[in-house]
């Protein structure tokens, strides 16, 4: 939204030679555009400020299991163009980053404006201090992937890895002022974005978040992280198509899964009831150990958000602590964005350039 200096001065509490300052800084960059003033009945309106959707842009990348999916991204975080092309996994570490360059050379080469840097959220874990993809147990193609040194090499441009749950709450920050809040990735694996004063928190290892694998049944089936019981072999997107598939020997897609559930088919609504379950003694973990404003449910999962949630929030109601009083008042959304791992990817970069870490063309 355009702004005018007055207001800027006000929302930042700088004094208005220093906005000045900072202004004419950002304007000389290119980073601001200022429109002319316009008249009214008695003087003039303040010329209105704005960021410059066509300075630069970004690339965000989501190194999903089966598809990437790579976009390149406006100063404020809007979509210019989006690709999307399989990942080979299966086909070995040569074969997943051939394509993932390949696809990335691509969308530079039809960029419309410069692409100054690059994000790339991927399945943990990761290690952010080495930019190593470690050991993601869906796509052991990526597993030791010292995945930045080698996009920064091939794309020469700097490159910014980041856990994808944590990228998506990264997205979800644009979308509320909540400060605390915990973001669930529900797709094949499940992770949890940990913001908190709205920050990523990360943990002294960079491994915070991998909420799929808290084990839900210490004695149930074998992961293959190595766990036993795991959150997203009971509620991951592929988990609710197995248990399906189990209960009537049909292997259907979680999209008809879903309609057979909303028109009430028991085995479809015992399916989608059992991952609820789990993502409410998940959640009970989660809102005793970090007190959030809200929780927000996204990924492929969180479109069948109404299958899942009344199971969840019964978990809350009776078994979080009491005094909490969590499942009247605990606030649970779902992101609209049905990809926001991307987006968020993208952030990453985006951060990078506002804190002035990347020289700008």
């Amino acid at each position: 939204m355009p702004r005018s200096r007055a207001e800027l001065a006000r929302a930042l509490g700088l004094s208005k030679p220093a906005l000045g300052d900072l202004v004419g800084d950002l304007i000389e960059l290119g980073l601001v555009l200022e429109a002319a003033p316009t008249s009214i009945q008695r003087g003039r309106r303040p010329a209105p400020l704005r960021i410059n959707p066509r300075r630069f842009c970004v690339m965000g990348i989501d190194l999903g299991v089966d598809t990437y999916e790579l976009g390149l991204y406006n100063p404020l975080g809007q979509p210019l163009q989006i690709l999307q092309t399989p990942s080979g996994v299966g086909k070995g570490a040569e074969v997943v980053y051939s394509r993932l360059l390949e696809a990335a050379q691509h969308l530079i080469e039809q960029a419309p404006v410069p692409v100054v840097a690059v994000g790339v959220a991927s399945p943990g874990p990761i290690s952010f201090e080495r930019g190593q993809i470690l050991t993601p147990p869906h796509f052991p193609d990526l597993h030791n992937m010292y995945l930045v040194e080698r996009l920064q090499r091939d794309l020469d441009r700097p490159t910014y890895l980041e856990h994808d749950s944590a990228a998506a709450a990264r997205r979800f920050l644009r979308s509320t002022s909540a400060e605390n809040f915990i973001y669930i990735l529900l797709q094949q694996g499940i992770g949890a974005g940990i913001v908190i004063k709205r920050q990523v928190y990360r943990g002294h290892h960079g491994f915070a978040g991998e909420l799929g694998h808290m084990s839900v049944n210490m004695d149930g089936e074998p992961c293959p992280c190595g766990n036993r019981g795991c959150l997203e072999n009971v509620a991951g997107t592929t988990a609710i198509e197995f248990r399906y598939l189990r209960l009537t020997k049909q292997s259907l897609p979680l999209s008809t899964i879903a309609e057979l559930a909303h028109a009430g088919n028991p085995q479809a609504l015992l399916s989608f009831e059992q991952a609820g379950r789990a993502l409410g003694w998940a959640a009970v973990n989660l809102v005793n150990l970090f007190d959030p404003e809200l929780l927000v449910l996204g990924g492929p999962g969180a479109a069948y958000a109404d299958l899942l949630i009344p199971s969840l929030r019964h978990h809350l109601n009776t078994h979080a602590y009491p005094y909490l009083g969590w499942g009247e008042h605990l606030q649970i959304l779902v992101d609209p964005l049905l990809n926001p791992i991307g987006p968020g990817a993208a952030e990453c970069a985006l951060e990078a350039i506002y804190l002035g870490d990347i020289p700008l063309p």
